[in-house]
């Protein structure tokens, strides 16, 4: 019986994020994936529990940002336990079997940050009541969660997104001591409760915000290797439904469009179409592609790709 209350604990959790998308159409694997990295939450909102409320925001965003599968996410709050491991790995302490390679850990493209604002009881008639000596709830009472979003470009150091983002839901009479007691921030129940439920829907739209900003680019798979002079092999495998038999037109990027003013990159002009290529085989996370148009001595590595219904009709 307990077994069965647990498990129903954990599907009331679940349900609260159930039909939350990620703002884009299509799958995850047609997006390019950034690398990214969540920073602990500033709180400046007062609660009575001794909750951290920093970190319990970051982990619950960042298990939200890992099940959309449009990210890699990078544990930079733990790095220095990575580096540590690493450096005693290579100190000649340790056995050479399976020892982690140096040089292997992703550089992250961009920062998430964000402040918590609001944590809360709020009631019309008395004011805030997250406050330990005001604590009891009464009148037209709501539960309150608000955060502030920073998306921060690593290269530039820019906020190139910044967002607050602030939900409430109705509440019972009760205090908050005695609603929240026993009861874990993140956990199952959590979710069960008012602020579990504002909290939901608040990193929901973090979500959707974050991935409208840095992952609506559409992946393109690129060159990774050029194997003969028959033979090329591409990125992207059965993780990016890639098909075999379908034809890509293989051509380079053009030069970058630089903006006077600031300096920013602005685009890429047209680049040169270097041939097509036909998927013959298809692995887990790379594809097999044979040239069927082109010079073979043209193809070199980095360049990308983009899927076509057909060949052209004649040699670029």
């Amino acid at each position: 019986m307990k077994k069965m209350k647990g498990v129903l604990l954990v599907l009331a959790a679940a349900s609260v994020f159930a039909g939350c998308g990620d703002g884009l159409p299509g799958k995850a694997a047609d997006y390019v994936k950034p690398t990214i990295a969540v920073m602990k939450f500033e709180n400046r909102a007062p609660f009575p529990l001794r909750w951290n409320i920093g970190d319990g925001m970051r982990d619950i965003l960042v298990d939200r940002l890992v099940a959309t599968g449009r990210y890699h996410v990078v544990e930079r709050p733990e790095l220095d336990s990575v580096l540590g491991e690493l450096r005693l790995q290579h100190s000649g302490i340790t056995r050479k079997q399976r020892r982690a390679a140096l040089g292997r850990i992703k550089n992250v493209r961009y920062l998430i940050k964000g402040t918590v604002t609001d944590f809360g009881h709020v009631s019309t008639s008395r004011g805030f009541l997250g406050l330990p000596n005001l604590n009891v709830i009464g009148g037209s009472n709501r539960a309150v969660m608000g955060i502030t979003l920073y998306v921060v470009d690593v290269e530039s150091g820019e906020i190139i997104s910044s967002e607050s983002i602030e939900k409430s839901v109705r509440a019972s009479d009760t205090t908050v001591k005695a609603a929240y007691r026993n009861v874990s921030l993140g956990g199952s129940t959590f979710y069960r409760t008012p602020l579990g439920r504002a909290t939901a829907n608040v990193i929901d739209k973090a979500v959707r915000r974050i991935t409208a900003t840095i992952a609506a680019r559409p992946w393109t798979p690129k060159i990774a290797l050029v194997q003969d002079g028959e033979t090329v092999i591409i990125n992207g495998g059965r993780d990016r439904g890639v098909r075999t038999g379908g034809i890509y037109e293989v051509f380079e990027i053009g030069s970058p469009i630089i903006d006077p003013d600031t300096g920013d990159q602005l685009g890429h002009q047209p680049g040169k179409t270097i041939g097509h290529v036909r998927i013959s085989r298809v692995r887990p996370r790379y594809s097999r592609a044979d040239i069927v148009l082109g010079q073979a001595g043209d193809f070199k590595v980095g360049q990308q790709c983009r899927r076509i219904e057909k060949l052209a009709a004649k040699n670029p």
